[in-house]
């Protein structure tokens, strides 16, 4: 049994350094301030216990049910504070939203982001053929990487779970992987500029190339802030837009009176096309509703991307601490039944008399966010999600495979970041031919 010896003294020491971290955090704690309510924290663990059984998004819905829509959590080292009303989110979102323009970055954040570039993670103030195959591997593992909660982000401070994590060095290979592919294709865009007038069918990468060779005091890029923006443009904007194209097809395959209504209009306005334009999107109202309608049930980022407030304020009467991480739930806003009307059920119509929309001043649907850091690619991934939500229901008719009914299909959610299906959708398709219509 000696050979157990070094890992139980590892093991004690670990436990040792945490209780030690979390008691004098508690001694010299946020004294004098009126803190929103929340569940007594235990030693080390502090509120994690509260999370499990149900997804974050979920199980923070609950509590802020029993405590109120304010609500003071301690996950791990720092303080978090989780916002599920209206009037929580856009005292965060709005009115302070300069107090809560920082991100917080963590461990495995900070080595994605090459320090917390890009447009994602960076700090308020700073800058707002190959492969593919490996390449988009080593994305989904970053994206896996900066879904989940580790100990060594939930402890930033401990050096010892720094040392001994291994998701550090996971995290380590792949930002040096995807950066490798990124300097071959900044190598061949500059190759492309080189050879067109300055100006002249200019693209992102064009653009921020330029920018950095302009070397300006206003826009300070360097070529890894570069990279830092382009894996924000693949990570985000691909996972979010397939997450809610998936939904919205499950949303659709359990209601066949929807499906048939937005094939029909689809359909019936692209009579004769071959092919779906970007152009032809402005017309198809019924699709709209029907991708409105699944970003309020499904919104790909329940909690939004985690903010930092930069210094303590008032919010609803209650202090916040400077340092402290802030979620915004807008996967409950989004079905409260103080908002909505028959929240859980999926009824694209009741945005046809509603002006309720999603950039950003409703702040009963928020899947997007709102002020200074809302994102800023929300134009871009809803033009994806139309067009391919368009093509598939101009070109295929859809059903479930063998005998599997709608209300079979199973619509528990995975964890990570965006939230996808658990079980992966699988359907038939028909191919309809356009000019049968």
């Amino acid at each position: 049994m000696d050979f157990l010896l070094p890992y139980t003294l590892i093991f004690v020491s670990i436990i040792i350094l945490l209780l030690s971290t979390f008691l004098l955090k508690q001694r010299t704690g946020f004294k004098n301030l009126r803190l929103p309510p929340g569940p007594w924290p235990l030693p080390i663990i502090g509120n994690l216990h509260c999370l499990i059984g149900s997804l974050p998004h979920r199980a923070l819905r609950d509590l802020s049910q029993q405590y109120g829509s304010l609500l003071l959590l301690q996950l791990g080292e720092t303080p978090t504070i989780i916002a599920s009303s209206i009037e929580a989110s856009k005292e965060i979102l709005t009115t302070h939203d300069v107090k809560f323009a920082s991100r917080p970055v963590g461990p495995t954040i900070h080595i994605l982001t090459g320090g917390g570039k890009g447009v994602g993670f960076s700090s308020y103030g700073e800058y707002w053929r190959n492969d593919p195959d490996v390449f988009v591997k080593e994305l989904d593992n970053i994206v896996k990487l900066a879904s989940g909660s580790s100990l060594v982000d939930l402890y930033p401070s401990s050096w010892l779970l720094r040392l001994i994590s291994k998701r550090l060095d996971d995290a380590k290979r792949c930002q040096e992987r995807v950066y490798q592919f990124f300097d071959s294709i900044i190598g061949q865009q500059r190759e492309r500029n080189s050879t067109r007038g300055d100006g002249v069918g200019e693209d992102l990468l064009s653009v921020l190339l330029r920018i950095h060779d302009e070397d300006t005091e206003q826009i300070p890029l360097d070529i890894d802030d570069i990279k830092a923006i382009i894996t924000d443009m693949f990570t985000g904007g691909s996972e979010t837009m397939s997450t809610t194209l998936e939904w919205a097809m499950t949303e659709l395959i359990q209601n066949h009176r929807v499906m048939r209504k937005a094939q029909t209009e689809v359909r019936e306005l692209l009579k004769g096309c071959t092919t779906v334009s970007e152009s032809d999107l402005v017309r198809l109202n019924y699709l709209h509703l029907v991708i409105k309608e699944t970003l309020r049930l499904h919104p790909p980022v329940p909690l939004l991307v985690p903010r930092q407030c930069r210094e303590t304020c008032r919010i609803l009467d209650y202090d916040i601490p400077k340092g402290s991480t802030v979620l915004v739930n807008v996967w409950a806003t989004g079905r409260d039944p103080k908002y909505w009307e028959d929240p859980e059920e999926f009824k694209p119509e009741r945005f046809a008399t509603s002006n309720v929309d999603f950039r950003g001043t409703d702040f009963q649907f928020l899947p997007f966010g709102s002020g200074r850091r809302m994102c800023p690619g929300m134009s871009f991934g809803l033009a994806n999600v139309e067009l391919a939500l368009t093509t598939l229901l101009y070109h295929f008719d859809w059903k479930l495979p063998g005998n599997v009914k709608p209300e079979d299909v199973d619509m528990s959610e995975a964890p990570g970041l965006p939230v996808r299906k658990k079980t992966p959708l699988l359907l038939h398709a028909v191919r309809h031919e356009p000019d049968s219509v």
